[in-house]
């Protein structure tokens, strides 16, 4: 059992960090299919609240986590009984764009999935944010090794934080960013066009034509968010300044300019433990063979089954912000993103169906935005 969920565990994990829709693994455990996987944040920034529900399964002989739809999932003030819904949208649930909670509040999570099993998390009481007082990035031509091209160390900055530490209590810390990019190519169509908001796929039809790309119609950023997982706690340093804490690498997937905007969020202690453990986990994961340092227990349950055992935590956190413009004009190292070359649809006598499609709306996902972030430079 402990090898199981322990397999299971870092699928789901690597679904958590990067967030793609089914994320394969090669099968070195006797993984169960039907294990639900919820992650939660409340924040009290707007717009930075959110949950995942993905499910477990076997697809074609791989070991997958997917994302369920059509859940109920609630926020709920457990002092005032206040309830918030939170709207599905691009794998995410997230509230209306102003909720924001406060310090001192107790929250909870509440779900019920389409199929009526249901879901609750313990109350989490929202700590007081610490200001970050500084960020900074300093960029690195050997930043990380990575298993790619044959196994090489990449180039990227790697972002700092300072901060003042109070002295009246015991702090833990958890840090998440995420970094703009300028997009110019919103849609790309594989043996097929651009037609009606999606690619159609033609078939033998697009003989000849391996790919079309879209360029956007707009102004559009690219997203993306950590792949790593930073915490922090003061035992040692309780009361001092921290500065220039390194909170996570950026790499050079592309040379465009890029804005990061980061988050600080204030844990509790229990939410600091569990976090503790999934990056050890995360950070050792070649060794996957060996049991996780401490049990990973989140504070989600089924009340309707006392032995249900739910992955993942619902975690109501004070959060303060800090963001910075990266100029990457005169970097010489290659980027990491391989780009083919621009393949535009013909306009004129092409034998595609018509209208002919020379552009895309840059549709707002949780990968990318045309609302401008704000230290963006032109």
């Amino acid at each position: 059992m402990k090898l199981r969920l322990i397999g299971l565990w870092w699928v789901l994990v690597s679904s958590a960090l990067f967030l793609s829709c089914t994320d394969p693994v090669t099968p070195e455990f006797e993984f169960e299919e039907g294990q639900i996987f919820i992650e939660g944040f409340a924040s009290t920034i707007p717009g930075a609240s959110f949950v995942t529900i993905k499910e477990s399964a076997i697809e074609f002989g791989v070991y997958v986590v997917n994302p369920l739809e059509g859940a109920t999932v609630i926020f709920e003030n457990t002092d005032t009984k206040e309830e918030v819904y939170l709207a599905g949208f691009d794998e995410v649930y997230r509230p209306p764009s102003n909720f924001m909670i406060n310090t001192g509040e107790s929250w909870r999570l509440k779900i019920q999935l389409a199929n009526g099993r249901k879901f609750e998390s313990t109350p989490e009481t929202v700590l007081e944010s610490v200001p970050i007082t500084d960020l900074e990035v300093e960029y690195n031509a050997e930043l990380e090794f990575r298993e790619i091209f044959g196994g090489k160390f990449v180039p990227g900055h790697e972002a700092f934080v300072s901060f003042d530490d109070p002295s009246d209590r015991d702090n833990y810390y958890y840090w998440t960013y995420r970094t703009y990019e300028n997009l110019t190519i919103c849609e790309k169509c594989y043996e097929g066009v651009f037609r009606d908001g999606e690619c159609l796929y033609l078939g033998n039809l697009a003989t000849g034509f391996p790919y079309f790309d879209y360029p956007c119609e707009s102004d559009c950023w690219r997203i993306r968010f950590p792949e790593s997982i930073a915490i922090f706690d003061d035992k040692f340093s309780n009361g001092k300044s921290i500065s220039q804490l390194s909170i996570g690498n950026l790499l050079l997937y592309t040379k465009e300019n890029m804005v990061l905007e980061v988050q600080q969020l204030a844990l509790t202690a229990a939410a600091y433990d569990y976090y503790k453990v999934l990056k050890d986990i995360v950070d050792n994961n070649s060794g996957l063979n060996a049991p996780p340092p401490a049990a990973l227990i989140g504070n989600m349950y089924d009340p309707n089954d006392s032995e249900a055992f739910v992955f993942g935590r619902f975690t109501a956190a004070a959060t303060s912000t800090a963001a910075i413009f990266i100029d990457r004009n005169g970097i010489t190292e290659e980027a990491l993103e391989r780009r083919d070359p621009l393949k535009l649809e013909p306009t004129f006598n092409s034998p595609l169906p018509p209208p002919p499609t020379v552009s895309a709306p840059c549709t707002e996902t949780r990968f990318r935005t045309a609302i401008r972030p704000e230290l963006w430079v032109d």
